[in-house]
């Protein structure tokens, strides 16, 4: 008689055991997700901040510069990995356009396009003595797929910077 007694005090605590684990496990495949959410969400600020840095120190340098041929060799000089167009004709017209791509790897570093993580593309149009840039950060799978480029933007920045008249004495 004491036989039945343990055997279903046994088969009680074998399903308490068993609800236990069923809520433990339950319970941190909610913490699992909250934490991959967090680490998501903390590359996606990361990014974010790093694409504004290289937006806003790319809009100073343009705005140092006196004109779009004169950008266009200063990120040469500090992006030397970027894909450049021709600017040798900008001087003499008054509308011209020129594009500039610029890669970074998942650092935010200068790198080649194959290594390249992130695209800052950079879109100069100079009308008269007014130079406008459109910059747009984008990730570099969503760059390759031209459809989606809108909608996978990091960070985008538009700049005008007014070209002033020089002297050639104020020049040296």
């Amino acid at each position: 008689m004491t036989r039945k007694n343990r055997a279903s005090s046994s088969s009680l605590f074998l399903m308490e055991l068993i609800i236990a684990i069923f809520f433990f496990s339950a319970a941190s495949a909610v913490c699992i997700q909250f934490f991959v959410k967090s680490h998501l969400l903390s590359a996606k600020s990361n990014a974010l901040n790093h694409a504004i840095n290289e937006c806003t120190s790319t809009a100073e340098l343009i705005d140092a510069s006196d004109g779009i041929d004169d950008s266009l060799n200063m990120l040469m000089r500090l992006y030397p990995n970027g894909t450049y167009s021709d600017a040798s004709f900008f001087s003499s017209l008054d509308e011209s356009d020129a594009d500039v791509q610029i890669y970074f790897d998942k650092d935010f570093n200068d790198c080649i396009s194959q290594d390249a993580a992130y695209v800052l593309t950079i879109h100069f149009t100079r009308t008269e003595s007014m130079i406008s840039t459109d910059m747009k950060v984008t990730s570099a799978d969503a760059s390759k797929d031209t459809e989606d480029i809108g909608d996978a933007a990091i960070y985008e920045l538009q700049t005008k910077h007014h070209i002033a008249r020089r002297t050639d004495y104020e020049k040296e």
